[in-house]
Order: C-alpha cells, then structure tokens, then sequence
C-alpha cells in the first residue's frame, strides 16, 4: 500500500511536468484569410494614402509605425478602407508568422507592410486611435511623446473600428485600461528583487502572478529605496483554538511591512521587516504576536561570479492543531528560527553550477500549563544544516534543466519527552526539473521530480523515503489572468511515540484576475497530506481562499478574504472544520 502510494505520487508529477511543458512549447500561429472566389481581385486594390498638409508645417512623412500606446496621435487616412488579406496560398504568404506577405501579398493586420502593383513596398496605415492588440509574448510599442499639428484636436478618446476591418484585430482599450497593465510590464522589477539564495523559494514567480494596476513608487534614500506597507485590518474565526469543538471570536489586527533594497549597478543589499500583531476580544491566549527581520546581500565577484547571502530571525505562534502541540497548554508557545545561508554561482557560459549552504536554529518556548506550573517544550528544539550543489543548462533565456542535490543533519537538543529516544538523523534529496526562467512575463519558476529519504541514527525508528515533487510556477495568461501552482514535497518532524517523523505532500493552485484596472479577484485551494513513519496516523487538510482587493489609487487598496479550512485525521477528536473572514484596509508609498 504504501509503495501504490509513492507510485501514484510519482504518476501524478510526470503527468504534471509533461503538461507544462506543453504548455511552455512555443505555439505557431497560422494566417487566416477569407474564402475567394472567381470574382476575387489578386492582388487587391489598395488606396493611396493622403499626405496631410497643414498650416506652417511641412508635409508629414507617411506613417510608417504604430501608434504610441495610449496615445490618439492623427496619422494619415486612406482613401478607401484597407483591403481583407486573401488567403496565404494565393497571397504568397512567405510563411512567417508576423502577419506580413511577400510577393504580390495583400498586406495585413494594419500597421504591417505590404507591396503595391508594381512590387514598391508600401506601408499600410494603422486604424486612427488604435492600435494592434498585444498578445503574450509580443514586445510592446516604444513610448513617447508626438508632435501635435495645429488645427487638429486630440480627444484621447478611443475611436471606433473603420467599416470592413475585423475588430478583433485592434486594441480598444482606453489609454487608462492600456497603462494601468502594461506601463510599467505588470510583474517584473529587476530592482526588487535581486537575491534570491534558494532557487525553490525565489520570490519572482509570485511577483509575476500578484499583478497589480499600480507598483509602489516608494521612497528613495540616497542609493536606496524605501517601499513602506500597514494593513489593518478585523476578522471572524469560527473555530479560533482549530479542534472539534468550535469556539469563535472576533480579532482585530495589524501587519507592517517595510523593504529598504539598494539600487546600485553591481552588487546588491535588501532590509526587509514584516510583523503580524492581532489582538481577540475574548481568547488573548490566541493573539498573534510574530514577527520577521532579515537580511541578503550580493556580490558581484565577477560577470560570471556572484556570491549571495542571507540573516533572518522568525518568530511566531505554535499550531493548535498540530500533533506535537501540548494537549493541556494554556497558551500558544513562541517559536524562534534564526536561519544562516550562503550561495556561490558560477556560469560556465551555458552551463551555470550553484554551490548553497545553510544553517537553521529553531527553538520552542515554555507554555503554561490549564492545572497551573509550566510545559516545557525543549525536546522540541531542533538544529539543521544543509549543503547542496546544482548544476543548471541554459537552452533559452526562459528555458533551463537542473539537477540538484542536497544533504541534511538534523540534531536534537533533547530526547522526546513521548519515548526517550533522540531524534537526530540525516537526509539526502535528489532532484531533476525545468525552469523557466525568473524573468518571462508569461510563464515563469520551475517544477522538479526527484527521490528523498530521512534516516534516524537511533535504530529504534525507522527510515523516511519517498518521491518528492516540488514546484513554484506562475503562468500569465493573459494581462487579466494569472495561475500560480506550487508544490512541496519534505520530511516533517514530530515528538509521536515511536515515529521518526511525517512525509508531508503539499500541493496548491491560485488564480488571480483582474475584473476591471482596479478590482482583482483571487481563488485558491491546496491539499496537505502528511503520513506518519512508525505509526498510523496520517493528516488531511484541504483549504480554500477567495479574495478581493479594491485599488482606491497607487497608495491605498481595501480587501476582503474568506478562507474555509477542513483538517481530517483518524486520531479520533482532532477533525474540524473552521471559516475565516478578514477585511481591511492597506495603505503603502
């Protein structure tokens, strides 16, 4: 039973990896024309496009560019209407996929060029007020300002398709609608985020899935920027304490967030700190009190040479429901990481090698006790380090494969106060996946199969093995529409009699759209399944989010989110099910 389940865990990630990497394969677009007939006219006919003259200015030159985007400048107007492209067959379509012709072709989409009778190549002017509609993929016009002519006067307003020509075709979105997604690109800031130490929890592919109409300016400070952020905002939980027997409460919190990242051409720094304190009207044992500081730098030793590092310390609340949790505390204990990483990278010209070492410190404080004295959670208290190595081949800028491998130690500062036994142990991880890139604005992240295990040195407990699935891809579908699938694959600890620990299989899917520039909408689920060694306890969580985010200006946004949670287990008394409510108000520079 238990290898069925790694074979179908293994299953549904090669069917997974294959899917997205249809999804990646490059899509060839195919010229479509009208149907001709014995009355069709090869080539077309094609009017000559007027030169206008105006007052005290010299004769414009014939339009030979799109029109800016967002911009309403006049350009030149045919006599008649731009003919229909005739077929690629009897048009010569040349083959590319650029909607231009060859030969005695018609010309396309307006703005492409085309060639006369005589075989002159001639341009065709774009529609007045529009503009081509932009695809994923497709590289966005050169902004700038027009000259204005006299005489003419420039509403901004968008205009209507001229008869006879596919509406499809041409953008008819206010400059507003235009600007709000695509000036800047929504989702890239090389600015912001420029050390990322470990490639599986790289902060790009999210920042290309949460698109906003509006990118904080910030404040800048010297050869540094500012990015300020506070929520605040109240909620309702149903199920405050996560156990079968509901008790609800209401809570007001607030979540500062500040990043101070520097902008320099080589090297890099960034300061971030972020805070969660909430406070509950009835239970003040569940009030939030956690908060986060960290710090990465880069160094830029060389083009091909860059070594990365990162200092964080993390504090925040145990877990109700969670099976190393004591059952009699009458608070929640405090939780303190302090991690160390560093990371080496080497490019080799298409091959890039990553050398990345960590050291992890995490303490569980004392709790008291609803009989009165004091729990003491030091079995608990756990140390790890890790060292990895990856090697990673460039095909394209937005195509890469990897393969990485990483080994683990895990040392106890106590034997668990269940068993007596001292849970130190040592784990291997081998990976191999695609990456797409950090910096494609339609698809971007990586996803990895691979195989890990977890060995105690006390003979007593047995080994942790298991296919490993591990992913963090985000897809943009369009300028509208973002999916963001993630997946992590690892081996939990736990304090349980008799058990060396959890293979805990997490899997996830959110989108995100944006109804108008300034109303974006997300839903989201992910499935949690954690299966005991040992014993035969196993954890189900299936949780699902849908979310609201009212854009008021570039400062201010209001939100709402609804998270419903369902926790299934076979220890009889911990299921539940719970609900939580959350708006508020979120205010940055």
């Amino acid at each position: 039973m238990h290898v069925g389940r790694q074979l179908a865990w293994f299953g549904l990630g090669f069917c997974a990896v294959t899917l997205l990497g249809f999804m990646a394969a490059p899509r060839v677009a195919h010229a479509q024309g009208t149907p001709t007939s014995i009355t069709t006219i090869i080539p077309p006919p094609q009017g000559q496009a007027l030169t206008p003259r105006t007052r005290g200015l010299p004769p414009a030159a014939p339009a030979e560019t799109l029109p800016r985007r967002g911009q309403t400048a006049p350009v030149p107007i045919p006599d008649d209407p731009p003919a229909t492209p005739d077929t690629a067959a009897d048009a010569g379509d040349d083959g590319d996929t650029n909607g231009t012709r060859d030969g005695n072709g018609a010309p396309g989409a307006p703005g492409t060029a085309g060639t006369d009778a005589a075989g002159t190549p001639v341009a065709t002017p774009p529609i007045v007020g529009q503009r081509p509609a932009l695809s994923d993929g497709d590289l966005s016009a050169e902004q700038g300002p027009t000259q204005e002519i006299d005489g003419v006067i420039v509403t901004g307003e968008p205009r209507g398709p001229q008869d006879g020509v596919d509406a499809t075709i041409n953008d008819t979105r206010s400059p507003d609608d235009i600007a709000a997604f695509e000036a800047p690109p929504a989702g890239f800031d090389p600015q912001l985020f420029q050390v990322e130490v470990d490639p599986i929890l790289d902060r790009r592919p999210e920042r290309l899935f949460r698109f906003e109409p509006f990118d904080p300016r910030g404040i800048k400070l010297g050869a540094f920027v500012l990015l300020p952020e506070i929520e605040f905002g109240s909620g309702f939980y149903s199920n405050l304490f996560r156990s079968s027997r509901a008790r609800s409460d209401f809570v007001f919190d607030v979540r500062p967030t500040a990043r101070l990242v520097s902008n320099w051409r080589t090297h890099a720094l960034e300061f971030r700190g972020t805070g969660n304190f909430s406070r509950f009207i009835e239970f003040s044992t569940e009030n939030d009190r956690a908060y986060t500081i960290e710090s990465r730098g880069r160094l830029d030793l060389s083009r091909r040479t860059s070594l990365e590092a990162l200092v964080s310390r993390d504090v925040s609340q145990d877990i109700r429901s969670s099976i190393n949790a004591p059952l009699t505390a009458a608070n929640r204990a405090d939780i303190t990481t302090d991690r160390y990483a560093g990371t080496l990278n080497h490019r080799f010209n298409r091959l890039s090698v990553q050398l990345r070492g960590s050291y992890s410190d995490t303490t569980f404080g004392p709790t008291d006790a609803i009989a009165g004295g004091t729990i003491s959670n030091r079995d608990r208290d756990i140390r790890t380090t890790e060292e990895a190595v990856r090697a990673t081949w460039e095909f394209k800028p937005t195509l890469f494969t990897f393969v990485d491998t990483a080994f683990n130690q895990r040392s106890y500062r106590a034997a668990a106060f269940s068993d007596g036994i001292l849970r130190d142990s040592n784990g291997e991880r081998y990976r191999a996946g695609v990456s797409f890139g950090n910096s494609s604005q339609i698809l971007r992240g990586e996803i990895s199969l691979g195989y890990g295990r977890q060995r105690p040195e006390d003979g007593r407990l047995r080994e942790i093995s298991g296919v490993l699935f591990d992913a963090s891809l985000a897809y943009r579908h369009s300028a509208l529409t973002s999916f963001l699938f993630s997946a992590r694959t690892d081996v939990t600890e736990t304090t349980l009699a008799n058990s060396s620990g959890a293979f805990s299989r997490q899997i996830g899917l959110d989108i995100r759209h944006g109804f108008r520039r300034d109303l974006i909408g997300t839903a989201g689920t992910s499935y949690t399944l954690q299966e005991f060694t040992g014993s035969r306890l196993s954890e189900i969580e299936l949780r699902t989010t849908a979310g609201l985010e009212y854009f008021l200006n570039r400062e201010v946004v209001l939100f709402g989110r609804y998270q419903n949670t369902i926790f299934d287990t076979n220890d009889r008394g911990r299921s539940y099910t719970g609900d939580e409510v959350r708006v508020g108000v979120r205010v940055r520079r």
